[in-house]
């Protein structure tokens, strides 16, 4: 009984993964179609101001956890994964974390959409000041992809801790004033295909918990 409902998880995963690399890209185009217009809309200016304008005391934690779409991050991410022998896990997110880094940067070229101090006026500018492009969010795209490299690894209990913290750095990025809401949503969505897609190449698929189970089972 435990091959059938092996196979039945690891379809039901495939399916997960295919509308996770589907809508991811359908959500970036979406945005960098609006957000390549020049304008900021009312809607996103108005996010953008409420989220911005809240208390500086916010600064110290949200940076640490912003942390998590650095490129660092990827490094030390595989760093771990390495070091407990979870060399798929490493490889996941090696691939996942460069990739979608490199193709924010190639994007940034493509879309050419300036950071909000240049469309926008009283930007609050916490930390190092953004220089470049900011259309998609490279934190965004980096934090999104690890998070999706972990969500199809881990279980319930460890993959909302990625995913909160992915949320978080979609926040911080605009909450600093590096971003725009359309910028975050977009990298988010850049992110969230790139690490459904190298889930399906390399069946990244909860392979730890999969793993420990049929240990449990042959037991």
């Amino acid at each position: 009984m435990a091959q059938p409902a092996s196979a039945a998880a690891d379809r039901s995963l495939f399916r997960a993964e295919l509308a996770l690399l589907l809508s991811g890209l359908a959500v970036l185009l979406v945005t960098a179609l609006a957000a390549g217009g020049g304008d900021v809309a009312a809607w996103e200016r108005a996010v953008f101001r409420t989220i911005n304008d809240l208390p500086a005391f916010l600064y110290p934690p949200v940076w640490v956890v912003m942390q998590f779409g650095s490129f660092w991050a990827i490094v030390g991410l595989g760093v771990v994964a390495l070091a407990f022998r979870r060399f798929r896990l490493a490889i996941g997110l090696a691939i996942a974390g460069v990739s979608v880094y490199l193709l924010a940067e190639l994007l940034k070229a493509i879309v050419d959409r300036p950071r909000p101090a240049a469309l926008l006026t009283d930007v609050h500018i916490r930390g190092a000041v953004p220089t470049g492009n900011g259309f998609p969010s490279g934190h965004a795209s980096v934090a999104c992809a690890l998070a999706v490299i972990a969500w199809l690894w881990f279980g319930p209990r460890l993959r909302w801790i990625f995913i909160a913290a992915a949320v978080v750095v979609c926040f911080a990025r605009i909450y600093v004033g590096a971003h725009l809401p359309l910028d975050v949503i977009g990298g988010a969505g850049l992110g969230i295909a790139s690490g459904a897609l190298v889930g399906l190449m390399l069946r990244v698929r909860h392979h730890g918990r999969l793993h420990r189970r049929r240990v449990s089972s042959a037991g």
